[in-house]
């Protein structure tokens, strides 16, 4: 869908430095349709001390949202698009009721990260009474896209706020570096992973980051991560070794057994 030139457009961004836990930002500008003749605006920016990027890129295009709701009649649009790079938003913009209708899980049957959010997102959603059409637009390369990644940015570098529904969870170092980490392939396998983060995602959920133990190579290598019950994540210790056995789902992988707890020393290079 291309931008229509008679709708109220907003472009939103949102930024999470050390991304997750550190602080973060986002920012939205207007632009109005071309007929007024009335330059871009800046409608909002705030910074938050700890947060992640997915939940900046969130609450921007609730806020969005809620900008549609306070100032879309008065301002005389009956149509409004919301243009944002994060395909997190975009592609999960039309699941949250079917999030909602199955306990805030999704069809594997693992958490949904964020659902304090998706729930606001939900409720504004409802309250828009101007169609509202959420866009994607990749890069920055426009002047009124750097526009907002800056504002976005410079929030972020800048917080005031405390973004209450972060859980910041227990962090600590990857032995690998660079990169992000991906759900493991659970395939029913015994594994030798290295816990360097956990996390509490919604009422009951715990989500786990680790690294793999080569014992071949004897090193580290890879990130991943995979949930844990609350019985079990009461034994996996952040910066401990483990041999665990996981279950045979990699739409939704489990820690299901821990084997033993491992001592280990990866062999220097």
């Amino acid at each position: 869908m291309s931008e229509d030139p008679h709708a109220l457009k907003l472009y939103i961004d949102g930024n999470a430095y050390d991304n997750p836990g550190g602080s973060g930002g986002y920012a939205c500008f207007a632009k109005f349709p071309e007929s007024w003749n009335r330059p871009d605006e800046q409608v909002f920016s705030e910074g938050f001390h700890e947060t992640t990027n997915n939940r900046m890129e969130l609450c921007a295009c609730i806020r969005a949202l809620e900008y549609v709701v306070d100032k879309g009649r008065a301002l005389g649009v009956d149509r409004v698009q919301i243009f944002t790079d994060s395909m997190y938003v975009y592609d999960h913009q039309r699941r949250p009721s079917v999030w909602r209708r199955d306990g805030w899980k999704a069809r594997s049957g693992k958490p949904i990260e964020n659902p304090d959010l998706w729930k606001r997102y939900l409720s504004v959603r409802a309250q828009c009474k101007v169609r509202t059409d959420i866009l994607w637009t990749p890069g920055k390369k426009r002047p009124i896209l750097k526009s907002v990644d800056r504002a976005a940015k410079a929030a972020g570098k800048a917080p005031s706020k405390s973004d209450r529904g972060f859980r910041m969870g227990k962090i600590g170092k990857s032995k690998v570096q660079g990169g992000s980490s991906s759900p493991f392939p659970a395939k029913g396998q015994e594994q030798v992973i290295r816990i360097y983060r956990s996390a509490l995602i919604g009422k009951a959920g715990h989500k786990i980051h680790f690294n793999i133990f080569d014992v071949q190579t004897g090193q580290f290598h890879e990130k991943h991560t995979a949930y844990a019950s609350d019985v079990l994540i009461n034994e996996l210790h952040r910066g401990n070794t483990y041999r665990v056995q996981f279950n045979s789902d990699m739409h939704n992988p489990q820690v299901v057994t821990i084997l033993e707890r491992l001592e280990v020393t990866p062999d220097s290079k």
